[in-house]
Parts: structure tokens; C-alpha cells; sequence
């Protein structure tokens, strides 16, 4: 069955015009000067994009379905969350399995995949999470990159959850995984400076929400995302820097970047969206997360570090607690669940603020949203609307606008950090893999539709 989506504005890598998108099974057959292929192919079905932009579909690499984290549990799990995702144009993800200390990264991987499989409803790939380095967890590289992960994930931060790496085990891992084709992504805050500044407040009683950013000052990136940095300069392993906020770590990324190292970084829509004044709300808690939220003056340098590069891509690092869970943790700032729903938002979001606003353009916001995250996490075949790519479409109305509330996201979370906001671009349709799967909010799909992706070897943009 051949698929045509006609007479929208596509963006493409050579630039953004009305354009005829082919389609052949699940792969971009031909782009077209917009009308030819519908005159062409009669039986085609036709998809008439008339006044909507077309963009690949997104890719996010940074999600956290079906988790528990701090004694809390996700609402969304591989297919709800999946849902979520396409409804808001996205439809490539990864997530991460995690190897339990004592025990095989592989075991993770395995485990992750049965929850995963039967149920995905959009291509997934994984990181490895890494909270144990030993000579048994190195000697498994190989083999997990066999497997398609080429992703270590590391956290420098939560010894209590079991999850920390110390500084000594991090490097002999990215030692490995520079000789054997992976890289590292990682929670990049310095521990120590959290633990102290941490255990001070809760003594003092300063347990308000607003004491959770003041706990995790902007040094304690800066420093980890230096460290980093010096890490990959000696081994050669590649880094990304998960969920960048300080404004000062652009810089040293940015040089890093210059200097030829292979170092790249994220920064997530909340940060775009969301300042620290949301800790001083009645409802403080449901904006705790790691790293903080900073201040506007913040925010503003990190918009910067999107138009110059420096920063790579938006994700959403997606972690649906309901409100209830999130409200289980109080009334200490030190016990509620770190995270954010936004697997859904990250579209609007990203072009209400950015196209919308005047502050990135067209082919900024979908490099952004799809093409670097694609390319930096080895999602061939994605992240471009060209003759062979794979056939994920997302349809944005420009003009549409709608107030955000708890009803707007998928499922049932009961809150939404955006509550209030206007937002635009949201997608009318997304396509995946040549089917229709979500049109105007309602999914059309199947559960079980998705499937497992083995990614390649990374390709990052020039600095």
C-alpha cells in the first residue's frame, strides 16, 4: 500500500517547502513537489496536510516508563507511555535497563526486554544502567554491544537507591567502553556537595520544596560535568550529559565540543518551560526533580546554548508519578520522588516556545527534536524525512492553540506541570512506520506495535 501525505510544509534537511511525502510500507519512498505524487500513484491513500508542517517523527532519548523510584511507581508503563509519546509526535525512545549491583548487565537487558516487548507501542531502544564495575560487568561489553545497547547510563548521585558510581569504577568503565564501541550518558551532580548540603537542611527543618534546588547548587553539575569532561579526554570514551541546567556547564561542553572531544548534551523541556519560582507554589512538590529547576536568568543562557549547538537536543526525561505519588514524599523536600511527566508536551512545548516565541527555527526545532537525537543515539534510519528513511511522519497545527490542564496528558496522572500554559504545534496526526497511529489525540494503533531497536554507532553534529 502506497501512503501520500500531500501539500504540507516539509521540513527537510535541504530546507522547509510544500512537498508530496511517499510512502512505501513502513520507508519514505520519494519527497515531491507537492500535488505530483498524488496525480501520480491514484490509488494511493492520501493524507492531505494542507496548512500543517510535517516533521520527522521525534526521537527522545531520555525516558523513564514502567519505574520505581523513592518508593513511587510510574502511571505510564511501555504502552501507555508509548501512547503518550506518539500522541505527542513522538515516536522513537530510549529507556534503560538496570543491572542491580552484585549482579550481569546482560540479566538487566533480558529483563528489561520481557517487560518491554509484548507491550511497546513505539520503537524503543536502551541504556544500560551501570551501578556495579567489576571485572565480570567488563568482560559483558562486548556482548551488550552486540546486543544493540550502545549506552552506558551512569549516576554520580543516589548511593541511598544504589545506583552511585565512584569516580574510580566510572573511569575504568568508560576505559572499556572506548575499547569497545560505547559511550557513557550521565546524571552528572557532584555527590558529596548534595549529601552534606542535604543532611544540613533537613537538620535545620528547612524542608520546603524551594530547599531541594538550594541543596543542589549550580556547582554541583558544574564540577561532575567537568569531571566528566576530563574523564572522556583521557580515555576517549564519548559522554553525554543527561539533563543539563547549570548554564555555566554549557561552556565547558561547548569547548569540549571545539576541542574535538566526543562530548554532547541535553538540556529537557521543563528547564525551557519552568523556573524555580514553581518550588514557592501551594504545590511545590510536584516540580521536585534533579538537577532543579534554576532561575529565568538561567533559563534564558540555556536557550542560547540550543541556537548555538552547544547543546544538542530537548528530551523529556519522563518519569510519570501521579500527583499522589508525588505528594507521598512530603512534607520534606528530601523524600519526594524526583521527576516530571512530559513525554507529551515535549513537542508543543519545544515549538510554542521556540518556533513560536522567535527563539530557534524550523530546522533548529526538528534537529532538536528528531534528527541530532537520532544521529547521537545511533537510531539509523530516523530523525530525517528523506528516500529511505523510515516512514515516521508527525503533522503539526501551527495555528491551533490550547490551554494546558490535568486533562491534557494521556492517562491518568492527576497533574500537569504546565497547567495554565498556551501552548501551539501540537500533532494533528503522527505516523509510524507508514501506519496512521494517532489522529487528533486518539491512538489508532496496537499495543505490541513497537519493537526493540539495536542501535548503531553514534554520529555526533558538528560543534
Amino acid at each position: 500500500m502506497t501512503l501520500i501525505v500531500t501539500n504540507g510544509r516539509v521540513v527537510s534537511p535541504e530546507g522547509v517547502a510544500l512537498r508530496d511525502v511517499v510512502v512505501e510500507g513502513e520507508t519514505i519512498a520519494a519527497v515531491l513537489p507537492a500535488g505530483e505524487a498524488v496525480k501520480a500513484c491514484p490509488g494511493a491513500e492520501v493524507i492531505d496536510a494542507t496548512g500543517r508542517i510535517v516533521i520527522p517523527g521525534g526521537v527522545d532519548p531520555h525516558v523513564h516508563l514502567l519505574v520505581g523510584f523513592m518508593g513511587q511507581r510510574s502511571v505510564y508503563d511501555f504502552a501507555s507511555g508509548g501512547i503518550a509519546a506518539l500522541r505527542g509526535g513522538t515516536t522513537a525512545i530510549v529507556d534503560f535497563a538496570l543491572q542491580r549491583r552484585g549482579g550481569s548487565m546482560l540479566k538487566g537487558l533480558a529483563h528489561r526486554r520481557k517487560q518491554a516487548d509484548a507491550n511497546v507501542t513505539l520503537d524503543y531502544g536502551l541504556h544500560l544502567i551501570v551501578t556495579d564495575v567489576t571485572a565480570d560487568t567488563l568482560a559483558e561489553l562486548p556482548a551488550l554491544r552486540a546486543a544493540g545497547v550502545t549506552t552506558l547510563k551512569v549516576y554520580t548521585v543516589y548511593e541511598e537507591d544504589g545506583l552511585k558510581v565512584e569516580d574510580g569504577a566510572l573511569f575504568a568503565l568508560m576505559q572499556g567502553a572506548a575499547r569497545h564501541g560505547l559511550s557513557v550518558v550521565l546524571h552528572a551532580e557532584n555527590a558529596g556537595i548534595v549529601e552534606r548540603l542535604r543532611a544540613e537542611a533537613v537538620a535545620r527543618g528547612d524542608t520546603h520544596p524551594r530547599h531541594h534546588a538550594l541543596t543542589r547548587p549550580p556547582i554541583v553539575e558544574i564540577e561532575a560535568v567537568s569531571r566528566a569532561i576530563a574523564f572522556s579526554r583521557a580515555t576517549g570514551c564519548g559522554v553525554h550529559i543527561l539533563h543539563l541546567v547549570a548554564a555555566d556547564a554549557i561552556a565547558l561542553v561547548a569547548a569540549a565540543r571545539a576541542e574535538g572531544l566526543p562530548v554532547t548534551a541535553e538540556t529537557c523541556s521543563h528547564y525551557l518551560a519552568l523556573t524555580d519560582e514553581a518550588l514557592e507554589r501551594p504545590n511545590g512538590h510536584e516540580f521536585i526533580l534533579s538537577p532543579p529547576l534554576r532561575d529565568k536568568a538561567n533559563q534564558d543562557r540555556l536557550w542560547k546554548g540550543l541556537e548555538t549547538a552547544a547543546l544538542s537536543l530537548v528530551a523529556s526525561d519522563e518519569v510519570s508519578y501521579s500527583a499522589a505519588a508525588k505528594a507521598m514524599g512530603l512534607p520534606s523536600f528530601a523524600t519526594v520522588a524526583n521527576g516530571i511527566t512530559g513525554i507529551e508536551a515535549r513537542l508543543p512545548l519545544l515549538y510554542t516556545l521556540g518556533v513560536d516565541q522567535g527563539r530557534i527555527g524550523l530546522q533548529r526545532f526538528v534537529k532538536l527534536f528528531s534528527t541530532w537525537p537520532a544521529e547521537i543515539f545511533g537510531f539509523a534510519g530516523k530523525g530525517r524525512i528523506a528516500p529511505g528513511f523510515d516512514a515516521d511522519l508527525v503533522l503539526i497545527d501551527p495555528d491551533g492553540r490550547r490551554v494546558i490542564s490535568t486533562d491534557s496528558d494521556y492517562g491518568d496522572i492527576g497533574y500537569t506541570p504546565y497547567a495554565g500554559m498556551e501552548l501551539t504545534g501540537f500533532a494533528t496526526e503522527t505516523i509510524y512506520r507508514g501506519r496512521l497511529v494517532v489522529r487528533d489525540g486518539v491512538f489508532l494503533g496496537t499495543e505490541g506495535q513497537g519493537r526493540f531497536i539495536e542501535r548503531v554507532a553514534p554520529r555526533r553534529p558538528a560543534p
